[in-house]
Formats: C-alpha cells, sequence, structure tokens
C-alpha cells in the first residue's frame, strides 16, 4: 500500500510539474491578449512569427476543406502534395468545431506538450528507479538551458562569436522552448520515446506488440518529421549491434528492429519525391537551410548539463541494457549535425537529445560529483579539524548540490520567458496589427478568392496568410520562392520604379490586390491612388485595398 502510495504521490508531483510548465510558457500569450487594444490587435504569438503565421496558414488550407499543401507565402501556381498533414489536419478539426484558428493551435500546443511531458517521465523511468533521480531528471528535461546567459553577463551582448547564444533561439534543443512554440514538434518527440521505449522492451521481451507500437509511432514520426527517421534507424541498429558484441541480444532481434524504421521509408521517399519533383517545392527547400553553427555553441548551448553526461555516458555504456542506447542515440546525433545531405537539415537532428543529456547527467552527478565532493569535503575537515564550532563546517554541500545544478541552468530559461512578455507587452511591430489592418484582412476573407495573390509588405503578407488562408506575393523567410529578389522588387513597387515596371510586376506574379497602409508607405513614396490600374475596392482608416485592373 505505502508502494502504491508513494507511485501516486511522484505522479501527482511529476503531472504538477508538467502543468506548471505550460502555465509559465503560455504567460508571454496572455501578457500579449492583456495588452491588446482597440487600435492595436496582437496576434497570438511572440517568437518565431513567421513560421507560426506558416503553420497557421497550412491550417487554413484544411479549414477550407483541403486535404494538400500548397504553399500559400510565394505567388508561382504549383500542385499539392500530402505534406504538413497534421496542420492541415488541425485545421479541419477547427472547422469542425467552427473554433477560432489562433485558440486551436494553442489548445493543440497545451494538449501535445502534456503528452510530450508525461510521455517523457515515462521514458526516464524505463532509467532510474529512485524517485529522487527521476524527479531531478524531468526538472532538467522541462526547465534547463545552457550558459550563453554568462555571455549576455559579462559581455553584455546577445552576440558570441558572430551568433545568438543557441540556448536563445534554437528551440528543439529545449523541452520548454518546444512546449512553449510547437505543437508538431511535441507530437513528434513523443513518437520519438515511445519508439525508443517500444524497442527496448522488444529487445528484452521479443514481443511483437512492442514491434508494431514502435513501428506505429515510427509512421506518425515520419509524416511530420522524415529526417527523424534516419536517427532512429541508425540509432536502434548501433544498440543492437553495441548488445550483440556484449552478448544481450540475438540475431533474430535485427529484423524486428529494422522493421520499425523500414515501415516509414515508403512515406519519406514520397515526401523526398514531391519536393524534388515540383520546382515550387525545390525552390522552398533550397532555401530551408538550417545548418548548425560551431560546436562550441552546442557545448554552450547545453552547458552544465552536458558536462554532467559525460562522465554519465561513460557509467551507462558499461551497463547491461537500456542505458547505452542513450550514448548511442548522442554518438548519431553528432555527425549528423555537420553531416552533407540531400536536404540542409543539421541542426533540427538535435531533436530530443537534451532528453538523452538530462538523463545520463543524473548518474554523472550522483555518481561521480556528488561522491567526489564528499570525498572533498571529508577531506577538508580531516584538515581543520573535527573540533571546529563552525556550523557550515559539519554541514555537507551534498544535499545542495542537485538544487544548484537546477539553478544554473534556468537563468537562459528565464530570460526568454521574460523577454517574451515584455515585448509582448510592448506591443512589438511584427506581434500587433493595427484595427485597420485586421479589418482589411477580413475583408480579404469575405472578398477575395482562395486563388487571388495579395501584395502588401513582408511583415503585414505573413498575416495576411495566416489570418485569411490567401496566396500572398511574399511573407515567409523559406516558403517564398526567390524570397530575396522579391522582397527587392516589393520594395521597388512601393517606391522607386516607374509604372512600367509595376505593370509587369502584378501581370508576370497575377498579383490582384495591393494593399497600401502604414507598412508600406515605410517601404516608399508610391501612392496608388494616383494611378490607372489599381482601384480602391476597401478604406479603413489609413489602410486602402485596391483591385489591379485588366488592361
Amino acid at each position: 500500500m505505502k508502494q502504491v502510495e508513494s507511485r501516486t504521490g511522484e505522479w501527482i508531483i511529476a503531472t504538477g510539474m508538467a502543468l506548471a510548465v505550460l502555465i509559465v510558457t503560455s504567460v508571454p500569450y496572455l501578457v500579449g491578449w492583456a495588452a491588446s487594444t482597440p487600435e492595436r490587435v496582437f496576434v497570438g504569438f511572440v517568437i518565431d512569427v513567421e513560421d507560426i503565421h506558416s503553420y497557421l496558414a497550412k491550417m487554413q488550407l484544411g479549414y477550407r476543406g483541403e486535404w494538400q499543401y500548397h504553399i500559400l507565402f510565394t505567388s508561382e501556381p504549383h500542385s499539392g502534395a500530402y505534406l504538413y498533414t497534421f496542420y492541415i489536419a488541425l485545421g479541419h478539426l477547427a472547422r469542425l468545431m467552427h473554433a477560432d484558428l489562433v485558440l486551436t493551435y494553442h489548445a493543440a500546443r497545451l494538449v501535445s506538450g502534456l503528452m510530450f511531458l508525461i510521455t517523457a517521465y515515462i521514458f526516464i523511468t524505463f532509467f532510474l528507479a529512485r524517485t529522487s533521480e527521476r524527479l531531478l531528471a524531468f526538472i532538467l528535461v522541462c526547465w534547463s538551458s545552457g550558459l550563453g546567459w554568462l555571455a549576455l553577463l559579462f559581455t553584455g551582448s546577445y552576440k558570441v562569436g558572430g551568433i545568438t547564444p543557441v540556448d536563445f533561439w534554437l528551440i528543439e534543443m529545449y523541452g520548454y522552448f518546444t512546449v512553449m512554440l510547437f505543437p508538431h514538434t511535441c507530437i513528434a518527440l513523443t513518437c520519438l520515446l515511445l519508439i525508443f521505449a517500444f524497442s527496448l522492451r522488444f529487445t528484452e521481451e521479443a514481443r511483437w506488440l512492442y514491434l508494431l507500437g514502435a513501428a506505429l509511432a515510427t509512421g506518425i514520426l515520419s509524416s511530420i518529421h522524415a529526417f527523424m527517421v534516419l536517427v532512429v534507424a541508425l540509432t536502434l541498429i548501433g544498440y543492437w549491434a553495441y548488445q550483440f558484441v556484449r552478448g544481450r541480444v540475438l540475431w533474430p532481434q535485427l529484423p524486428g528492429l529494422c522493421a520499425i524504421w523500414l515501415v516509414a521509408l515508403p512515406i519519406v521517399a514520397y515526401q523526398y519525391l514531391v519536393i524534388v519533383r515540383n520546382p515550387v517545392f525545390a525552390g522552398w527547400q533550397a532555401q530551408n537551410l538550417t545548418v548548425s553553427p560551431s560546436p562550441w555553441h552546442y557545448v554552450l548551448g547545453y552547458g552544465l548539463v552536458l558536462g554532467l553526461a559525460l562522465p554519465g555516458g561513460w557509467w551507462a555504456l558499461r551497463q547491461l541494457q537500456r542505458w547505452p542506447l542513450l550514448v548511442i542515440w548522442l554518438l548519431v546525433v553528432v555527425p549528423l549535425l555537420y553531416a552533407p545531405s540531400v536536404f540542409p537539415i543539421q541542426r533540427r537532428v538535435i531533436e530530443g537529445s537534451g532528453i538523452a543529456l538530462c538523463l545520463l547527467a543524473v548518474p554523472g552527478l550522483t555518481r561521480y560529483v556528488l561522491p567526489w565532493v564528499e570525498r572533498i569535503w571529508q577531506r577538508v575537515r580531516e584538515l581543520i579539524g573535527c573540533q571546529t564550532t563552525v556550523p557550515m563546517v559539519h554541514s555537507s554541500p551534498v544535499p545542495w548540490l542537485p538544487a544548484l545544478l537546477i539553478a544554473l541552468t534556468l537563468p537562459s530559461t528565464l530570460l526568454v520567458i521574460t523577454s517574451a512578455s515584455l515585448a509582448a507587452a510592448a506591443g512589438r511591430p511584427d506581434i500587433v496589427v493595427s484595427r485597420a489592418e485586421l479589418a482589411a484582412v477580413e475583408w480579404l476573407i469575405e472578398h477575395s478568392q482562395p486563388e487571388d495573390t495579395i501584395l502588401a509588405s513582408y511583415e503585414l503578407s505573413g498575416f495576411i496568410a495566416a489570418r485569411s488562408g490567401r496566396r500572398v506575393f511574399m511573407g515567409h523567410w523559406a516558403e517564398t520562392v526567390n524570397l530575396q529578389q522579391k522582397r527587392a522588387a516589393a520594395v521597388r513597387f512601393y517606391s522607386s520604379a516607374d509604372d512600367t515596371e509595376r505593370k509587369e510586376l502584378l501581370r508576370d506574379y497575377g498579383i490582384r490586390y495591393v494593399v497600401h497602409g502604414p507598412r508600406e508607405r515605410a517601404m516608399g513614396h508610391f501612392d496608388p491612388s494616383r494611378v490607372s490600374y489599381l482601384r480602391p475596392v476597401f478604406r479603413s482608416r489609413d489602410v486602402t485595398i485596391y483591385r489591379v485592373l485588366k488592361e
């Protein structure tokens, strides 16, 4: 009975921690909505707004009943494909529930975030037996980040070696950051942990039900993040080989482990073929550069957790089962971070690695650092004599070290959440729209067609696609094909171009509507009301929409 009560209490604490992550990471959004005014409307997001707008645009496709993905951030016509099915399906769900897409996104973020965190705790219990160690690992998974805050403290700058420390932008490295932003990554991480957990149980018990569960999770993972299938395959094969050499697994288990990731290959092959054969998708991928920073940025980004994981990894490799998988997983990821590939997605394979590091950090702390500190402390006491009356000399620092570790991994996390909240309160230009801009987008929803292309400023275009589901001339760093040329062309359109060049741009890209408001006026002096080929069809205060007239 006491054991049952203990486990119940453990799960209550773990669930409470997970809910705390959901609440704290939602604070910037709540601040943004609270700071919203009738004249300054919060768009619903604070960090990585461009990418989240692209996910909302995909949800718009599902909301209007489509299942194939078309890029709404580029003007070139192209055929669709079954990509980003998670967000398109989420749009279908929102349509069935008559729900707002922004609120649907946040609901999905909270639900998937809770799924990921609970799965992470279950995964932790696969390795650690003591409740205190499990909870320590879980706290690190939930909240830890790196030592990038030291760069800010000592240099007063967010730039180190020419780039911002990864603590503040490489979202997939950290648990809280992923929960704060991306529901699809939370689902992908949930699947990744389930794959490894089921695979471990299969190697131990040879039950095909575990194999089926792992294969199903791999199928879902491949539909969200197909590139992670390579990590799965190499990790499982590497674990089997390591254990086979040690006499811990048998030959017949290898085909089963291979089947786990082989079932996903048709999905991976389909995605590859539709991307390389579709010129617009190929152009999108050519700009979708997510290459790795220098290795020392990763070292700084995992900081103390990495430092403790190194001795923990050495210990893990000598364990009979389960623990070596974590080390092999990391050994697979490290070369992939810098390996050439068909698509330049190097740093994205870091996804989930922080969980393995947090797990390995616990034995690194409890089996190496704490005993070493205790020995040093005893030596100090012997040197100064045991008759001292100073209380602190008799009090070992060992019990306080886990708390100190947690404290030193928190500053970057607190900086991210606090700065996001302050940005939301201040109404940074990329996270708010004016009431007139919102009214203009609402007009486009009612009066334009899905195939119409809209020209506006870069910042407003992203919001237009996300809010209306209409195609824009430009608006996303990767999904706008030939982005730099288009941004330059848009600047010329609103500033120095003559009428001949403007009409050519409108004709060549099939632009149907032109938006003219404060953001567009900031790009140049062009006055659309003075030309004959644009007719005003909507006006709200300082924002006007013009329809392009065919000549």
